[in-house]
């Protein structure tokens, strides 16, 4: 369904094909869907994308590929399916929240966080997260020499087959990923186990797993349309973004109940058993066999009528399901940097880890829409795939055009959102919540 055009008529409707097309591939194309859609270039910059998007030292740069109108599809779709649920202005909006209230700027081929650049192999560019000191410690196997600094490590890899650098990062676990262009038709693989019935008249228990951005976005638009929404962490290694920016946390988790529990003990993962087990909904952000070893499966949770989101670097199945993947990686192996590339002459990163809020959108969506279809599906959601399919809905043939149009633009920013709810402390509400699981059976 690419587009490729300049006026903002057909930008708009891009962002009304998109929400269509989600909408048929989770079974819903009899609803009509209405997206809140600015034209690309000026979405990119009221949402504060150009802040993140370009050379430090030059001015701001629009994406070429039409980004914040995937999100108000997304958006749209979403709203199609909860139609009385209070959701935020557009998707374009969610894409630039945290670099704004991080305060986060462009620095061309180095993500606005810092923590991954793009980097010219022999024959292409990579993406490569360094994102955990485990990262780092990983850099001397995986170039089999003493490189520990960035400039040693972009040296090392500029005489190295990207190919061969991607092969031995997956070996070891680091997150690397090839900038190339790929089409995708769909943002998450559905597969439906369960037998489908109607949906529960009541609204549904959400089981949130998951951590950092995607899946927590996914969840709070979940609690935003009605569902009860409990956050799980490991009383042991808890969400690493309670220890991040507080208000953007907020942001995400605000609302959702409480639950930790010690997944080293025998109590603690028989309770997660618990909770899985009176879900409707589970989002989780793990590799598959984090949670097969648990002793939790997906497929057997989707044959038994739950929804189950899994949300991934690259996928569920093969050797991706073994591969780590962060927002910024994923987003190169998406196809934005390339976009990037082929538009501006230049390796550049676009926005802030943009394939993160893209797939929690796409979460959302697919998540509801299996509720509300009766339960049954096992939905995979990797962030290169989000990322991909979203730089497949439109692509400009006319850059400059689209940045002419940016810098002119005097339009505020969008309004920043509000949390849904106060914070809970880890662990506040686990007696409270394994107690309600007890009444409610």
């Amino acid at each position: 369904m690419t587009t490729r055009t300049s006026t903002a008529k057909q930008e708009t409707y891009a962002a009304g094909q998109c929400a269509r097309d989600l909408l048929a591939q989770v079974g819903f194309a009899n609803l009509s869907a209405q997206a809140r859609s600015d034209h690309p270039a000026l979405a990119w910059r009221r949402a504060g994308l150009m802040d993140v998007t370009g050379f430090a030292e030059g001015e701001g740069l629009v994406s070429p590929v039409a980004l914040t109108s995937a999100a108000d599809g997304a958006l749209a779709a979403f709203s199609a399916l909860a139609p009385e649920a209070p959701l935020p202005l557009n998707g374009a909006l969610l894409l630039g929240e945290r670099a704004r209230m991080r305060g986060l700027y462009r620095a061309g081929a180095v993500s606005p966080n810092g923590t991954c650049r793009l980097i010219a192999t022999a024959d292409a560019h990579i993406g490569l997260s360094l994102a955990r000191e485990s990262d780092w410690d990983l850099v001397p196997a995986w170039l089999c020499c003493d490189a520990s600094r960035w400039p040693e490590i972009e040296a090392v890899v500029a005489t190295r087959r990207a190919q061969d650098l991607l092969d031995r990062a997956h070996e070891l676990g680091l997150p690397v990923a090839k900038s190339e262009s790929a089409p995708a038709a769909s943002p998450f693989e559905i597969t439906r186990l369960g037998r489908t019935c109607s949906a529960p008249a009541r609204a549904p228990l959400v089981v949130d797993l998951s951590s950092l951005w995607a899946g927590p976005l996914a969840g709070v638009l979940l609690a935003q349309a009605g569902a009860r929404v409990v956050k799980v962490e490991s009383t042991r290694r808890p969400d690493g973004a309670r220890a991040g920016h507080g208000d953007f946390y907020a942001l995400l988790n605000g609302g959702k109940e409480s639950v930790g529990l010690d997944f080293h003990d025998p109590a603690g993962v028989a309770d997660l058993h618990r909770l899985i087990a009176a879900a409707d909904i589970v989002i989780e952000s793990a590799r598959p066999r984090a949670m097969e070893q648990l002793g939790v499966e997906a497929e057997a949770q989707a044959a038994a009528g739950k929804v189950w989101v899994s949300i991934t670097g690259y996928g569920r199945g093969g050797e991706a399901a073994a591969r780590t993947g962060f927002g910024d990686d994923a987003s190169v192996a998406g196809g934005v940097a390339s976009a990037m590339l082929r538009h501006w002459d230049a390796p550049i990163f676009a926005g802030d880890a943009i394939a993160d809020p893209l797939a929690g959108l796409f979460a959302a969506v697919a998540a509801w829409a299996g509720w509300r279809a009766g339960g049954g599906w096992l939905v995979s959601v990797p962030l290169a795939q989000a990322a991909r399919y979203a730089c497949s809905v439109c692509e400009t043939d006319d850059v400059r055009g689209w940045q002419a149009s940016a810098l002119k633009d005097t339009a505020p920013l969008y309004p920043l959102r509000r949390p849904s709810g106060a914070v809970r402390p880890l662990g506040a509400d686990t007696a409270a919540v394994l107690s309600s699981l007890t009444a409610r059976a």
